[in-house]
């Protein structure tokens, strides 16, 4: 009897948090991120947050290169994007530097961030593209897919000018905003 609970208990959780199938990348993104024409493909951990902000609450989804507690005050790699407002529902959403309805988008790439004499990188703001939500479930993961062309400043002495843009995939997971700050980056919220 007490197998039978046990196997029964395993199959209903099985079907409620579902199979990590090819298809899915739950709680996960793939992409290519290109920065000064030096172009990689790129996977990691795919979550986002409601924070509340001077202005209200602002939806926030991180794609973590490698895995989302590699990144922190140190050392980041990151594609982030940054919506006023609680979380979006399905459809297109315009990635510009313009305020307002708009998403801001942020490519991030730096080793070395706490020594500015040693720091090497690029963080990069997204100038057009789009950030496309094409699922939310009962869950609360949501999927969708980016693309945009970035412009930004390499963190290495003597800074320069840079391009470049990101597009991919994703099937991001609800984490609270606190996790998002624990990373000790200053992702500004």
């Amino acid at each position: 009897m007490h197998r039978l609970l046990s196997l029964s208990f395993l199959v209903a959780l099985l079907a409620i948090t579902g199979c990590d199938t090819e298809d899915s990348l739950l709680g996960e993104f793939v992409g290519r991120v290109e920065v000064d024409a030096e172009a990689r493909a790129v996977d990691g951990e795919a979550v986002y947050t409601i924070v509340e902000t001077a202005y209200g609450p602002e939806f926030v989804l991180g794609l973590f290169v490698g895995d989302l507690y590699e990144s922190d005050y140190d050392e980041y790699d990151y594609v982030l994007f940054r919506r006023p407002g609680s979380r979006p529902g399905v459809g297109a959403y315009a990635i510009a530097t313009e305020q307002g309805w708009a998403v801001a988008a942020t490519i991030a790439n730096v080793e070395e961030a706490g020594d500015p004499l040693e720091s090497v990188g690029a963080v990069l703001r997204g100038v057009e593209g789009t950030l496309a939500l094409t699922r939310i479930d009962s869950y609360g993961f949501l999927s969708g897919s980016f693309e945009f062309e970035a412009d930004g400043l390499t963190v290495t002495l003597p800074t320069r000018r840079v391009g470049g843009a990101a597009q991919g995939t994703f099937e991001a997971r609800y984490e609270p905003p606190a996790t998002f700050r624990r990373l000790g980056i200053d992702l500004g919220i």
